[in-house]
């Protein structure tokens, strides 16, 4: 399979799983979020209670302007063959085998984003890595370069919100 055919479809990997999120959210904290509210550590209760508001329309602008990045990484990768830049942006996607399935377990139901995490994201991966590591794309300096990808990305989700926040204050008028 060719490696650029996989890069790019990331991107239709990356907005499906957000789809489901964006869908999902406002009905999940409306419904479960009480009845869970317990079962959660404190720690995460004060992280949560600041996103519990969280509106599909603010989900979506984080998820476009996180799209525009994902894809202008994308573009850089396929152009350039600095597979590094794509490998750090799917490590970060990637955290998502972790945080949905472990979430649910712990709380002991459906999260949003927890079905296209196993149906998608995590074969996604596998084919990836199958395909990248005989290629001889994987490799430690694949490795730390892609921190330069996997570092700049926590300023940039976080803005991402920050602006999302702003931004659905004056579209949900």
């Amino acid at each position: 399979m060719d490696i650029n055919i996989l890069i790019w479809s990331f991107l239709i990997i990356f907005m499906l799983h957000n789809f489901e999120e964006i869908i999902m959210i406002e009905s999940w904290f409306n419904k479960k979020y009480p009845e869970i509210r317990e079962h959660i550590p404190s720690f995460a209760v004060k992280e949560l209670e600041k996103t519990k508001n969280t509106t599909a329309v603010q989900f979506s602008i984080v998820v476009c302007l996180l799209s525009i990045v994902a894809a202008a990484i994308v573009l850089v990768t396929v152009i350039t063959d600095q597979y590094f830049l794509f490998i750090g942006l799917n490590i970060v996607f990637a955290l998502n085998i972790f945080t949905h399935p472990l979430q649910s377990i712990l709380l002991k139901c459906y999260v949003p984003g927890l079905w296209t995490t196993l149906l998608l994201i995590i074969p996604y991966n596998i084919i990836v890595y199958m395909q990248f590591y005989p290629q001889g794309v994987l490799n430690l300096t694949t490795g730390v370069y892609s921190l330069f990808v996997i570092i700049p990305f926590i300023p940039v989700f976080l803005l991402s919100h920050w602006v999302a926040k702003k931004l659905a204050f004056y579209l949900e008028r």
